[in-house]
């Protein structure tokens, strides 16, 4: 099934003895992309399981990030061709799995594994709800990877997705199991932090960036320098909606990366 790319969420039936994926019309699956060969990939379906052959692609096929030329696939597989990320979904009860596959993809980033922004709007929403009602502690972060684009101008867009990757698995690792981390949209992310204690979401946001500057990213031999700006706001009653308080840590994120990049601002300082 598709879950990164045009048609996510579309699932296609191993019922033939060999399915092929291309920029052709003339393929079962059709990638209609400048990045895929008119005939990419093949997958054929054996006694022993579903092998996947490339067939000499000009910019190659990919098994869970690795290229790859010929390899029998496992259940969970992600393949890539070109920008479409597919999932192969094989056992007893495959219709449960792509059902299972299709709830998380409504919760979920693909490319990350961290919350998508869908979630992400309805956790802020019920959360400033919450404080409002019952005071409860509650903080945004946004984050946004410096010069993002001039890492993908200049090392490839295979290389920008491997850095999204690791710097939302940074953060991740870094919150705490109630807090709440999401792919906010492009090179920016977010996190919801509850239930804490002065100066918690400082500390966060200064060992966050602290992670990303000093993490080694290589990505095929390369070292890639990354930074991340930070903007920081506590919730106050004077937040009424979830609006509010995004706009005053987008102001923050703002003026971080007004003030030089690689540093947190936070609200009222």
């Amino acid at each position: 099934m598709v879950i990164h790319g045009e048609n996510i969420g579309h699932k296609y039936d191993l019922d033939v003895e060999v399915l092929t994926i291309g920029r052709g019309r003339d393929n079962d699956v059709c990638v209609n992309h400048r990045s895929v060969s008119r005939h990419h990939v093949e997958i054929h379906i054996e006694e022993r399981g579903a092998k996947l052959k490339d067939l000499g692609s000009t910019n190659g096929t990919y098994v869970n990030e690795q290229p790859v030329r010929t390899v029998y696939l496992r259940d969970g597989d992600r393949i890539k061709v070109g920008r479409t990320v597919f999932k192969f979904i094989s056992g007893t009860n495959v219709e449960a799995a792509y059902h299972d596959q299709l709830y998380a993809m409504t919760r979920y980033d693909a490319l990350t594994g961290v919350y998508n922004r869908r979630a992400f709007d309805e956790k802020i929403t019920d959360e400033v709800a919450r404080a409002r009602r019952y005071g409860r502690p509650l903080a945004l972060l946004l984050f946004d990877i410096d010069h993002f684009k001039r890492c993908n101008d200049t090392y490839g867009h295979r290389a920008g997705d491997h850095v999204l990757r690791e710097v939302a698995q940074l953060v991740q690792r870094r919150a705490r199991k109630h807090d709440f981390v999401a792919r906010y949209g492009g090179e920016e992310f977010a996190a919801l932090l509850l239930e804490f204690e002065e100066p918690g979401p400082r500390l966060f946001a200064e060992e966050v960036r602290a992670l990303v500057q000093d993490h080694e990213f290589e990505f095929e031999g390369t070292v890639i320098p990354i930074t991340m700006s930070i903007g920081l706001v506590l919730w106050t009653p004077e937040h009424e909606t979830a609006g509010q308080l995004i706009e005053a840590a987008d102001q923050c994120l703002y003026r971080a990366k007004e003030g030089g990049r690689n540093r947190v601002v936070i609200a009222g300082t």
